[in-house]
């Protein structure tokens, strides 16, 4: 469960991954999920969106507003439409706030999932409403999002895409076209490519970090050097924002015990910044609960 102030109505959230897409609502303070559907890369948005819908009137037949979250660019602006998608590439140019609104008839808000989930970390007072504070999101990509007085900065509406940051000249090609992009160094597939070139076998984020905690030499080099490339993506942080620090979520972000010494002396290397970097609790919950909160807060 988590809380966040409601005047009483029903507000939906749904979070859509590149796996599966996770649907609750927030009901007197009172977060909850109440389905979860596969996605994948083959996806079809329309269908997808008319089954959540669906979904959702049959367990609320008066909706006071709905929230989505996902991966990407996504033009507020326009009203919710997904102009880059790097995990659902089918939908890329749709406009999933319209969908919704033309089957629900409620208010719809659709925003990056990183924002989303930076949303309901401040509406819920994790994340400090004064000053300003970067949220990076470590996971397949990297996500990002600028916090400055409690309310997220869009610049023309999708800024706080760190993952695609050149740390690298001519480095790993990205999908997103260009190449060394930060989050192929410091994104999952990044950490499982070091384990595979010390050891020659594949093993998970999760595997690797078991066997670190055992003090297994070759995990233990493998987090030293993923901690490097996420200390000098903070660094080129610092010196552009020079924020009062960084709140840090997502799958891998679980491991920051194994990576936080090797990060923090790259980091102190290039800039001149306070390291001071925060764990945000992550849970599976966290994404449908943002986007909940984030229309029960603006709606």
């Amino acid at each position: 469960m988590e809380s966040s102030n409601n005047s009483g109505k029903t507000y939906w959230g749904i979070d859509v991954g590149g796996t599966c897409a996770k649907i609750g609502c927030l009901t007197n303070d009172v977060f909850r999920v109440v389905d979860t559907i596969s996605t994948g890369v083959d996806c079809e948005p329309k269908e997808l969106l008319a089954k959540i819908s669906e979904l959702i009137l049959a367990e609320d037949v008066k909706p006071a507003a709905v929230g989505l979250g996902t991966a990407g660019h996504i033009d507020k602006r326009a009203g919710g439409v997904v102009r880059f998608s790097p995990n659902l590439p089918l939908w890329n140019g749709i406009n999933a706030g319209e969908i919704l609104r033309r089957h629900l008839k409620v208010p719809v808000i659709v925003d990056n999932d990183c924002n989303v989930f930076a949303i309901g970390a401040i509406n819920s007072g994790r994340i400090p409403s004064e000053g300003l504070w970067l949220f990076i999101t470590l996971g397949t990509g990297i996500g990002g999002t600028i916090i400055n007085q409690g309310s997220i900065i869009y610049g023309t509406g999708y800024s706080g895409e760190f993952g695609h940051t050149t740390v690298r000249e001519g480095g790993v090609p990205c999908p997103c076209g260009s190449d060394g992009c930060w989050e192929r160094y410091a994104g999952k597939k990044a950490l499982e490519w070091y384990y595979t070139r010390l050891t020659g076998q594949k093993a998970s984020p999760g595997e690797i970090a078991a066997l670190a905690s055992q003090g297994k030499v070759s995990a233990l080099e493998t987090f030293r050097e993923y901690g490097r490339w996420v200390g000098l993506g903070l660094a080129n942080l610092s010196n552009c924002f020079s924020p009062m620090g960084f709140f840090i979520g997502g799958g891998l972000s679980t491991t920051i015990n194994h990576f936080e010494k090797s990060a923090m002396l790259e980091y102190k290397k290039r800039c001149k910044h306070k390291w001071n970097v925060s764990l945000l609790e992550n849970s599976p919950t966290a994404g449908a609960f943002g986007a909940a909160s984030m229309v029960a807060k603006q709606c």
